[in-house]
């Protein structure tokens, strides 16, 4: 099943020789626990839930897009 929302984001950048920001990309996840049933030495069955993640999405954007996102985001929330 696709997930239907996100709830982990990372980001990445690529500067050039001088450290200047050229690109940046925001990967939007969806983290979950994933059940699985496995059987024991035993005969029994067991479940185990492990950490497991879909990626949803990689949004790329140029230095300016990425100040325009920035800057969305602290008029919508604001600054602390």
């Amino acid at each position: 099943m696709k997930p239907e929302y996100a709830n982990s984001f990372g980001i990445r950048k690529v500067s050039d020789k001088e450290g200047n920001v050229l690109e940046v990309t925001l990967d939007i996840s969806h983290k979950y626990m994933e059940n699985a049933v496995t059987v024991t030495s035993n005969g029994g069955l067991e479940n185990v839930a492990t950490p497991a993640s879909d990626q949803i999405a990689s949004i790329v954007m140029n230095r300016q897009s990425a100040l325009s996102l920035r800057n969305l985001l602290i008029q919508t929330l604001g600054v602390e």
